[in-house]
């Protein structure tokens, strides 16, 4: 059998097939389901007919699924090799010549020092001084006055130390006319030193010569002696400091002392009232003194 009469029996079979299942398949269904794998609509006669080749009628087909995500990994490729470095430069060292030292002196500004004084500072004591003083001698029926000098060591602003002399001239108890030389010491201590005004108290030891004529007032006779006499005295005062070199002074003393001549006569005799006589050779009395002081040193 030749392939042109195969061809022809297998279609002669195919449409039989379709006259015999058409009925049934226009009952079913008419229309091609989505899951037929082979579907053909053949009318055939008053009605209508079909081929359907599949499972029938199925389920609505799923719906459609995403890809499945594929993760490539990249191949693995060795880094190139990194091309070849030069060989580094040779560096060669060439000391440079050491410049010349320059020095340069640059004086350090003098410090000043600069002392505000306030007004009680501003005439601070000194080390050494002369003193010129006028004095007055007051005691019972006795009145002389005269002048001296001293010279005045002043070690610390709290003490100082006169040294000096006096010439006095007048009458004494006796009524004599009398002239005296008085020699003393004196030890001064400042209570205040740092102010203008500064208050001393002071002490002090001394001997005098002295000379005396007249009419004894209390004998009679006229006398003419000479005398020595020790004694101390004691006082205060006061020292105004104008200015620093320059001061004024004003103090009253006490004085006693004691004749120590070897004349036997008694320096003093008087009448005691009861017929006799009385006599001592003990003296004392008060003296006043203004004066001024001339400072020098520190």
């Amino acid at each position: 059998m030749n392939h042109r009469a195969l061809s022809l029996s297998f279609l002669a079979a195919l449409g039989a097939a379709l006259l015999l299942a058409a009925p049934a398949a226009a009952q079913d269904e008419s229309e091609c389901q989505p899951d037929d794998l082979f579907c053909a609509r053949v009318r055939i006669g008053p009605a209508e007919g079909g081929i359907r080749i599949g499972p029938g009628q199925g389920n609505p087909p799923p719906p459609p699924q995403d890809p499945p995500v594929v993760v490539v990994q990249p191949e693995h490729v060795d880094p190139p090799p990194p091309p070849p470095q030069p060989d580094p430069p040779v560096v060669v060292v060439q000391p440079q010549p050491q410049p010349q030292q320059t020095y340069v002196v640059q004086q350090q500004p003098q410090t000043q020092r600069v002392v505000i004084e306030r007004p009680r500072d501003r005439f601070p004591y000194s080390t050494a001084g002369v003193h010129l003083h006028l004095d007055g001698i007051f005691g019972d029926e006795l009145g002389m006055g005269g002048a001296g000098a001293a010279f005045r060591i002043r070690p610390n602003p709290w003490f100082a130390i006169d040294i000096g002399g006096a010439v006095y001239g007048g009458n004494d108890y006796n009524g004599l006319d009398r002239v005296e030389l008085p020699l003393t010491v004196d030890a001064m201590i400042f209570f205040n030193p740092q102010h203008r005004f500064q208050f001393y108290i002071l002490a002090g030891i001394g001997g005098s010569y002295s000379y005396a004529e007249g009419v004894n007032r209390f004998t009679g006779n006229y006398d003419s002696r000479d005398y020595f006499h020790l004694g101390g005295e004691a006082g205060l005062g006061v020292e105004w400091r104008i200015a620093r070199w320059f001061a004024l002074n004003l103090d009253v003393r006490g004085f006693l002392r004691h004749r120590v001549d070897e004349n036997p006569n008694p320096e003093f005799t008087e009448p005691n009232g009861s017929g006799g006589w009385r006599s001592t050779d003990f003296s004392g009395g008060f003296t006043g003194r203004a004066g001024m002081t001339f400072y020098f040193g520190r």
